[in-house]
């Protein structure tokens, strides 16, 4: 089914953080008791969850992209985590943050949970490498057809 295990890695992946986001969504946000959920725990199981799907992620890419696009996905979630780890840290200890700035962090998680960013770099990737035969990765590309 699979002509290498780079591939196999590459869809266990994505059925790993599509399972995480649909089991996120289904028993956390769409759930009754979500509201009861302590603010602070809730905070927590969100960064586990990121925590999570960007570990999964750097596992299953780190043979299959090249170098700076693996850098473009440690830098986007560097970046957000470290937003998300503030308007968090604001909230628990100055004040609850506004609707608008709560609405920004969803958004912002849902960005790194979903499969999206993780699909966009292995189109991304392989669109590149195909276009340019001479790179060794644009020949790994091509033995994965």
């Amino acid at each position: 089914m699979f002509k290498n295990k780079k591939r196999l890695f590459l869809v266990i992946g994505f059925l790993a953080i599509t399972l995480i986001y649909s089991l996120y969504n289904i028993f956390l946000i769409d759930s009754a008791f979500y509201w009861s959920i302590p603010r602070k725990i809730r905070h927590l199981n969100k960064l586990v969850l990121i925590l999570v799907v960007y570990a999964i992620g750097t596992y299953a890419l780190k043979k299959y992209t090249v170098h700076w696009m693996m850098q473009i996905w440690h830098l986007i979630h560097i970046v957000v985590i470290l937003s998300l780890i503030l308007i968090g840290v604001y909230d628990w200890y100055f004040q609850t943050v506004t609707l608008y700035l709560r609405n920004i962090a969803n958004t912002l998680l849902e960005i790194l949970i979903s499969p999206m960013l993780y699909i966009s770099i292995i189109l991304l990737n392989r669109k590149l490498f195909l276009l340019d035969n001479t790179h060794p990765a644009a020949r790994l590309n091509n033995r994965l057809d």
